[in-house]
């Protein structure tokens, strides 16, 4: 009976212990390196027009519809961050180049907002 009773407190323990974890809230790393990884993006003014974004550990940057550097650009493009500002770089096909700045409004988890010259905002879901 005593050896039932352990197991029970026991078993009562583990699984108490275990849900601790699923209740800490996510702290999201510093903005250079959560931004690393494949994200859906919308435009804050078109919403239902996505673009899968994806940002390569070592400065490389690929997106599907060019919501960041726009769709007549060369493959090769490049990202670098500081503190909370995103700087994206390539060339397009008619042999001139850009850089474009974005500051982040927020950095969490699994979401990103981007500003846009102040003119829009880019929201990032984390795929």
């Amino acid at each position: 009976m005593v050896n039932r009773i352990l197991i029970f407190c026991l078993g009562i323990f583990i699984a108490s212990s275990c849900d601790k974890d699923k209740d800490k809230p996510c702290v999201a790393p510093a903005f250079a390196k959560n931004i690393i990884g494949t994200w859906q993006g919308s435009l804050e003014s078109s919403p239902k027009q996505t673009d899968e974004i994806s940002f390569i550990e070592g400065g490389t940057f690929k997106e599907s519809g060019g919501m960041l550097f726009g769709k007549r650009n060369e493959p090769v493009m490049t990202w670098t961050a500081e503190k909370d500002s995103l700087k994206i770089s390539g060339k397009f096909k008619n042999n001139t180049s850009a850089v474009y700045a974005f500051s982040a409004i927020t950095n969490a988890c699994d979401s990103i907002v981007l500003e846009v010259e102040g003119i829009d905002k880019i929201f990032l879901k984390r795929k």
